[in-house]
């Protein structure tokens, strides 16, 4: 994922927490906020209650390659705040890229 492509200040969380919209699943909760801007950011929290460093990581890394190759598909000009759950770290790739497409479909982001 591009560096221009991420949410990573606070500020920023915050403010998709805040003022945006929310949509979940059993595995995921997505935030997401409208901006003037032409292009998609996306930030990933995955807490400490999931597991060790290992886990975390891994569920990130799974959660930002189900976004890349959907990527062309989610409208412009959002920011997305995706929240991992607990069941997520059992699920393999192809679940997850599943429970992303659903989520994004919930919220009404794809084209």
């Amino acid at each position: 994922m591009r560096k221009e492509a991420r949410i990573t200040s606070n500020k920023d969380f915050k403010e998709v927490y805040s003022q945006g919209k929310s949509v979940a699943n059993k595995d995921l909760v997505l935030f997401f906020l409208k901006k003037e801007s032409s292009r998609t950011r996306i930030g990933i929290s995955v807490s400490r209650k999931i597991g060790p460093a290992v886990v975390r990581n891994r569920i990130r890394r799974l959660i930002k390659e189900a976004f890349r190759r959907n990527e062309t598909e989610i409208k412009e000009g959002y920011d997305i705040v995706i929240i991992a759950r607990q069941p997520i770290k059992e699920k393999s790739f192809h679940d997850v890229e599943k429970t992303s497409i659903d989520i994004l479909l919930r919220a009404g982001l794809i084209k």
